[in-house]
């Protein structure tokens, strides 16, 4: 019964009807595991867009003309065929390095089996990342400019470039925009405050993970107002243990097999009454407990706040009712940024 009251309650907060139908769809997905409700949720966001519309519209096109290759074997080239495959026949995929290297069901080729055996097909790069490299690859192998497609900047475009920052209710109304940046990753999302918040704007960055901090580094090149905070966040100062993934998440418990150890700090420790205008986590299921730790902020601050909703199957409930539970001013809305389960942010904005 408390529940059912509490999720009523969220779903009353919630501000337009892509949040509701975003909250239905991650609510039924947390009960069931059926992928159906995902999909509900990918085919009325991402797919939605008239870029990603436009954009398959022109393979289409192309793929009449010629077949079509995949460069980049990464999560982005199997996120492309995953989104294409059903009206794209896609040849094979290239990869540079493809050694274990799996594109759904499609054979992997070396750039150099590639190159060898062209004729003439399209190019299609999948990595936003290393795109102008690959071209510049292509290139300089011989690949006409005109046979190269990119969608690794169309997925970029639909996602990543936009995660935390598209929401008009979030545009900065302070002279001086404070920014915590819980789970800091490469540094990108601060980096992408400080541009979006102008020029008094100022970025509290936490990443545990020391490859992380040194990508971050290299990411904010030029920029100042920041501080790296080598500390994981929690619900109070103490030590936890890290399992540390690299290049894709770094996740933190008081109970852990790993001998790895990282200081964790309550936000409200950190600060002592120090101000934040946004406060932004995605810190790998550690939510509820980093929103503990900042208890007093929310209360008497009442940041506006981007908290990822997708890592636990209860995020959906109660991460937005602890909010409620401590400051019930907040109205919500939620977004969802990918092709798959992840990136769905509850943005958290006071009234």
């Amino acid at each position: 019964m408390i529940y059912t009251e509490s999720i009523q309650m969220i779903y009353e907060k919630l501000q337009d009807e892509q949040s509701k139908m975003i909250y239905i769809n991650r609510l039924n997905y947390s009960l069931t595991k059926d992928y159906y409700y995902i999909q509900n949720i990918v085919n009325n966001t991402v797919r939605k867009q008239p870029l990603w519309k436009s954009f398959c519209e022109c393979l289409i096109e192309k793929n009449a003309k010629k077949e079509m290759v995949i460069f980049g074997s990464g999560i982005w080239g199997n996120i492309l065929y995953a989104e294409t495959r059903s009206f794209i026949p896609w040849k094979y995929a290239v990869d540079s390095n493809p050694w274990n290297k799996k594109t759904g069901k499609l054979p992997v080729l070396s750039f150099e089996e590639f190159v060898s055996g062209y004729t003439g097909e399209w190019v299609v790069i999948s990595s936003y990342k290393n795109c102008q490299e690959m071209k510049g690859q292509l290139l300089k192998s011989g690949i006409p400019a005109e046979k190269i497609l990119n969608a690794g900047n169309i997925i970029y475009e639909l996602t990543e470039k936009i995660i935390y920052f598209d929401l008009k209710e979030l545009l900065p109304h302070n002279e001086k925009e404070i920014f915590v940046d819980a789970g800091g990753f490469d540094g990108k999302n601060t980096k992408q405050f400080l541009d979006w918040g102008g020029e008094n704007a100022y970025s509290y960055c936490f990443e545990p993970d020391g490859q992380n901090i040194k990508e971050a580094i290299r990411n904010l090149k030029g920029y100042t107002a920041y501080e790296i905070v080598p500390k994981a966040l929690w619900s109070k100062t103490t030590e936890l243990a890290i399992h540390v993934k690299g290049n894709f998440a770094t996740c933190v418990g008081e109970k852990s097999d790993s001998s790895e150890k990282i200081d964790a700090v309550a936000l409200d420790d950190f600060l002592m009454g120090k101000p934040v205008t946004y406060l932004k986590m995605d810190v790998e299921g550690a939510e509820l407990e980093a929103l503990h730790g900042a208890k007093q902020l929310i209360m008497s601050q009442k940041p506006r706040m981007a908290i990822s909703i997708y890592h636990k199957t209860e995020d959906i409930w109660k991460l937005p009712g602890y909010i409620l539970e401590i400051c019930p001013d907040y109205k919500f809305f939620l977004r969802h940024y990918s092709f798959g389960d992840y990136d769905t942010v509850l943005y958290a904005i006071p009234s």
